[in-house]
């Protein structure tokens, strides 16, 4: 629990998780809500119509926890599902209220939820918006129910329409706060944490995620690359045609490697460092055979003419060392791939048995 709220805090993807899950709440708190009405006055319409209704929101809801999980974040599915999402609710919490007593129903605070859930998304504005929209359907609901039983509870109705603009009001003012916050401490951290040039992790991320790897004892394997001969490109093309190959490279270092298995760093300059968080060797050669290869076959273009670039690669793995022991581990393999002709990887058994 303490997690996803870590995450929900830190993420719009883990606050989705909690909005999910409380659908699913509410749909079990709705059935219970109606069974017990529906016990003490049981009308087969609103049986059907609610049976109705669940089926839906268990289809949807399921179909929204695939995409939630199971899909890429910004794509178009997981924007279309997850900023649909209210539209849904919406629409259902009307169909429940009309279905479990109206004005009356212990189910009508879910609207305040909902709201919350749009001011993520739309800030003060949508949280208004969304506001005035839960008013005109309580009002429909309002003027529904007071018309069949032929009595006006505007004491009731006059309270819940200044809760719902209330919670719109409020909630929109802080939502959008603490989203302005949550987006201005994502830009420091990234001005602190990336490198501007290749968009990677930086020296400074590269060092703290080391040393907290290293205190939690987890198994990993720390790798060095380096561009071979990157000082020839620069003279030969210009420092403009190497800012363009380090952000290539960068980019097929980035993509090849699964976000679930490691990290890439710019360590500095033309060098690389790569965190693989995994103890199967065969896994570890295998990326790093596939990186060398498909940087040996990237093509660069400068003035009408193409060249390609090689990279060598140290590979050492975690063990009882200190940081600073490991990453010199590393570089000592790195600059041992140099001596050997450059353009191949070099892992520490390789060196032993050496």
């Amino acid at each position: 629990m303490k997690r996803l709220v870590k995450q929900a805090y830190q993420s719009d993807h883990g606050l989705e998780i909690i909005f999910s899950s409380l659908r699913w709440l509410f749909l079990l708190l709705s059935i219970l809500v109606f069974y017990i009405q529906y016990k003490s006055n049981p009308v087969d319409l609103y049986l059907y119509l609610f049976i109705t209704l669940v089926i839906f929101g268990f289809i949807y809801m399921a179909l929204s926890d695939l995409c939630l999980h199971l899909t890429p974040e910004n794509s178009f599915v997981y924007n279309t599902m997850t900023k649909g999402g209210p539209f849904f609710d919406y629409i259902s919490y009307f169909a429940l209220i009309a279905l479990t007593g109206g004005i009356y129903s212990p189910l009508i605070p879910i609207a305040y939820l909902i709201i919350l859930h749009v001011t993520v998304y739309w800030k003060f504005i949508g949280g208004m918006i969304a506001s005035l929209l839960f008013m005109v359907g309580y009002t429909i609901v309002f003027m529904i129910q007071a018309s069949n039983k032929l009595s006006y509870d505007y004491m009731t109705y006059s309270t819940q329409l200044v809760f719902l603009l209330l919670i719109g009001f409020l909630g929109g003012i802080v939502v959008s706060r603490e989203r302005q916050l949550f987006t201005e401490k994502n830009v420091l951290e990234n001005l602190a944490n990336k490198d501007h040039l290749t968009n990677l992790h930086n020296h400074r991320s590269f060092q703290e995620q080391l040393r907290v790897s290293k205190e939690k004892n987890l198994v990993f394997y720390l790798v060095f690359a380096d561009i071979d001969e990157f000082k020839k490109i620069n003279d030969k093309y210009g420092h403009v045609v190497g800012d363009l190959v380090l952000k290539k490279i960068a980019k097929v270092l980035s993509t090849n490697i699964p976000q679930n298995v490691g990290t890439v760093y710019r360590y500095g300059g033309e060098e690389f460092a790569i965190l693989l968080f995994t103890d199967q060797y065969c896994l570890v050669e295998r990326l790093l055979e596939n990186l060398k290869l498909k940087i040996s076959e990237e093509v660069h273009y400068c003035h009408g003419g193409k060249f390609s670039v090689t990279m060598s690669f140290g590979c050492s793995k975690n063990g009882s060392e200190e940081p600073i022991q490991l990453i010199e581990e590393a570089d000592r393999l790195l600059y041992e791939a140099k001596r050997q002709g450059r353009n191949r990887i070099i892992h520490k058994q390789e060196l032993k048995s050496g």
